[in-house]
Order: structure tokens, then sequence, then C-alpha cells
């Protein structure tokens, strides 16, 4: 028989009538006391289907919500997952080494994918971002003192800090808040500021205007409750890391400790976790895969939030590897393709263009890479950027200036801006 969530299984192969009570907790305590299985001391509020008003109002909810201890079973699956990715991690962090690609190509791509990561968590939650404006905070923000005062500045910095494996620490209450806090700087609305010490303490509905989907722990004790077991739970050294990492971002976003900015927290958190586990790369693109499998995502929640599950997570485990796993692919495919393209493009440029100097020549591969591994001149390479990587003691910053004139005055490359000075190359160049 195919392992089914408990909440499918009650069904008779048939489709007609269900399993008794007796039968199916009878399974239940099968798969707990399975020995592949991993029981926690996790206790989400899991929900009653029936229990919730298809019109928005949510009746009582049942005697059983906090019953249950998260659980899951690692299954054939989740081993070939974690696997997966683990092999796909390596081959990423072989670009990210520069083993692969050049650093100028590999910076270029973590922006896009940074950009990428902000604008989708901002857009699962319905909340718009302009992406230049984006982009000018990241190629900027190293040289501006850390005042946050333009949007989205201490959200973008978080991110590259744990790019730089600073992982965010929790060892207590408010250090969610401090984290929540700092990330969402400027992006909450007074009204949705939470109203308790470091939570809200009000009930919140997760839903729209014509169903309610989950019901999280009604105020600040039960917030308390649930993240203190979370916070043992995440500082468990013994449990394997990218399991411990999905089951905490499943149990955060149960609980939904803030009125307004849960889900850009819980991502986040999980991208600085896999970012630091695995490598920066997959780190980066959470956001962004989650939103391209919005609807899987959602439905995984559901899934495990319904009480008839009894709070197992084998399920909501398998797909959210499976969901990173084809995050990775992404990556490694569009890498691939654009590292074949650098090179033919470059070589084809040294055929046509045998003439120019080899400072010239490197000048123009700089400003290649630029151009293909990223998704705007926002984020193109800046003239200084240029001299700082080829000034040595024999080349002079004086002759690479010269140069990138020179190969201005061949439509080479173009000048898009003069404070600072920033050049493109011409794209019929890219065009083979």
């Amino acid at each position: 028989m195919t392992y089914l969530p408990l909440s499918k299984f009650k069904y008779n192969r048939n489709g007609i009538g269900s399993k008794g009570p007796e039968e199916i907790e009878a399974e239940y305590h099968q798969r707990m006391n399975n020995p592949a299985a991993i029981v926690t001391a996790l206790h989400p509020k899991l929900e009653n289907v029936r229990l919730l008003s298809s019109f928005g109002t949510p009746t009582n909810a049942s005697s059983d919500a906090f019953k249950y201890p998260i659980f899951y079973i690692e299954t054939r699956k989740t081993n070939f997952l974690i696997n997966q990715i683990a092999i796909q991690s390596k081959q990423l962090s072989k670009y990210l080494s520069g083993q692969l690609l050049p650093r100028v190509a590999v910076q270029s791509f973590i922006n896009t994918l940074l950009k990428n990561e902000i604008i989708f968590t901002n857009e699962i939650e319905g909340v718009k971002t302009n992406p230049e404006e984006i982009g000018t905070i990241i190629m900027t923000m190293h040289n501006q003192p850390s005042k946050h005062d333009r949007r989205l500045e201490s959200t973008i910095r978080m991110y590259r800090d744990s790019l730089g494996n600073k992982l965010p620490q929790i060892h207590e209450l408010a250090d969610f808040r401090d984290i929540y806090n700092t990330l969402l700087a400027g992006e909450i609305k007074p009204s949705d500021f939470p109203d308790g010490e470091h939570f809200r303490n009000k009930s919140v509905m997760i839903g729209n205007d014509t169903k309610v989907v989950h019901i999280p722990p009604q105020n600040e004790d039960g917030i308390n409750r649930a993240l203190t077991e979370l916070i043992a739970y995440m500082n468990d050294d013994t449990l394997i890391p990218i399991e411990k990492a999905l089951v905490s971002h499943f149990m955060f976003e149960n609980t939904h400790p803030f009125i307004d900015g849960n889900g850009r927290t819980g991502r986040y958190l999980l991208s600085a976790y896999l970012s630091n586990k695995l490598d920066q790369l997959t780190g980066l693109s959470v956001s962004t895969t989650i939103h391209n499998h919005l609807q899987g995502y959602y439905k995984l929640f559901s899934e495990a939030d319904e009480l008839e599950n009894r709070a197992e997570l084998t399920f909501f485990i398998e797909g959210m590897l499976q969901i990173i796993s084809d995050g990775q692919m992404d990556i490694l495919n569009e890498l691939n393709s654009q590292r074949t393209q650098l090179h033919a493009t470059f070589d084809h440029f040294k055929k046509t263009h045998a003439d120019l100097t080899e400072l010239q020549k490197e000048i123009v591969y700089l400003y290649i890479q630029s151009a293909l591994f990223t998704q705007s001149n926002t984020y193109a390479l800046q003239d200084r950027e240029v001299e700082s990587i080829l000034h040595t003691p024999d080349q002079s910053v004086v002759q690479i200036k010269r140069d990138i004139q020179t190969l201005t005055d061949l439509q080479i490359i173009h000048l898009i801006k003069r404070r600072p000075l920033q050049h493109v190359i011409n794209p019929d160049l890219l065009n083979l």
C-alpha cells in the first residue's frame, strides 16, 4: 500500500467508506514507533478542518489542537533527496569557489539571486518592490553608513550578512523579536506592530475573506510556549541539519508569532540556515523557488496543519526537500548555460578583435561577465571595480582608464552612468 498522510490513509482503496478510528489510531502508533521515526518535543497548533468555517469565522478549536508532537519518518525518498541536495550543493560550491567561473561572474550572479530573493519573498506576501531600487542598494550599501534609512536596506543587509556565515543565533524569545525588528525595519505598519512583550497578544486567522485555513496560538502565552520548544529544538546539534531547518520552518509559520511579516521572517531564517549549512546559492534560491511552487508550498502547510494527520511532517519534509532540490537544479542549469555562453562569446570576441592589447581584452572580459550574469544594468560592473580588479604593480589605474576610454571610442563598451562611472558591453557583441 502506498504510504499516505493519515487523512488520506483512512479511505479504502475503492474510495468508498473509510477506515474506523481504531485502525487509524493503530496506524498512527505504528508510524510513531517505526525505527526510522524521529519524534520531537514540538507541539504545533493543529486544525480540525471541519471546525473551520468556509465564511471566514472559526468555530471552537478542537481540544486535541496541541495534543500531538511533531514526528516524521526518514523514508527512502527523504534520504534520496537529502543526498541529491548535498551532491548539487557541492556542484554549486565549485561555482562559488571560482573553479568553474571567474569571480566577477560569480558575484554578479549572487547579486541577481539576492535581488530576486528580496522581490519574491515580498511578492509572496503581496508586497511590491522596485527591482531597480533594490539593485541600487545592493550595489552601493557597502559604501554607505548603516543608517537603514532606505526602504529594504535592513532586509538586504541581513541577507548579505547570512552569505558571510553570520548565522542568526536564537537562544531566547527576544532573539526572534530582534531579528524581526531588524529584518523588517520600516516594512511593518504601526498598526501591525506586535502588541505583546515580544510577539502579538491577540488572535489572528490565516486565510482570506471566504476561507480560514489556520488559526495559530491565540495569545502571547501560547506563542511563548511554542517558540520555547522551538528554541530547544533549533539548538539540538544531534539532528540532521536540513531536516531540522524544515521542521523549524514549519513550526515557526504554524505559530505565526507576529501580526504581519511572519512569512518573510520564516523564509529569511530558512535561507540564512541553508546558506550556512549548504551553500550561498542554495540559500538565495529559497523564496524564488517557493514562489515558483507557491500552491504546492501552501498545500504542504495545509496538510501538515491538519489535525487528522497528527503532526506528521514526513510529507512536508519530502515536499520541501523537492522544492529545494528543484531550486538548485534551476540554478545549475542557468549557470551551466551562461558559462557556455561566456566562453563562446569571449572566444569569438578575441578572434574578431585580435588587434586589441591583452589588458583591453581583460577589460572586455570583465564587462562580458557582468552582462551575462546580471539581469539589469543597475547591477552592472562599475569602472572603479574594473580598476580594482586589474590594478597591479605593473598595471596602473591610469592605463586602465585610458583603455576603457579606447574601448568606448571603438563602441565595444558604452557609458551608461557618470556618478559613479559605469560602462556596459555593446549588446551586439553578446549575440553570436
